[in-house]
């Protein structure tokens, strides 16, 4: 099976991605450990601003440049749209949590926040997107629907 992502024009900084995906591991580690899920709304709101605008309303992209400058680290460009699309999962999962808790399941909320831990640690330490895999499957049900 040959990997897909989505493809667009614009660029991102992949250093800023993975500052932002180690963080978003960090709270939602937190979150388990803690239970306290507070801030599964703070990462609502922003994996939404990152997936559906341009991002400038996100601390956590506001963050991870400041840190990134800061660091030294020297840009490393890499294609927008996969990261906007992990993104638009990453907002689903909270999504799905926040659904969860209203709905007192609190071991789905441990299991679904624990998976988004998983994926943003990948992202962050060893630079793989879990959602070009998804993105990936999808393709490959699309084709076999028509």
């Amino acid at each position: 099976m040959e990997l897909s992502c989505p493809i667009s024009a614009e660029r991102i900084n992949e250093n800023v991605v993975r500052i932002i995906a180690f963080v978003v591991a960090i709270i939602a580690i937190c979150c388990i450990t803690f239970s306290n899920y507070w801030a599964i709304l703070f990462l609502t709101f922003d994996f939404g601003m990152r997936a559906f605008t341009n991002g400038k309303l996100s601390l956590l992209k506001f963050s991870a440049i400041k840190i990134s400058k800061a660091m030294h680290l020297n840009p490393k460009m890499t294609d927008l749209a996969p990261k906007k699309f992990a993104a638009t999962l990453g907002f689903i999962f909270c999504l799905l949590i926040t659904a969860t808790l209203i709905f007192n399941f609190a071991t789905a909320a441990i299991i679904l926040t624990s998976i988004m831990a998983v994926f943003a640690l990948l992202e962050s330490l060893f630079a793989v997107c879990v959602g070009c895999y998804v993105y990936t499957f999808l393709q490959i049900l699309k084709k076999d629907k028509a």
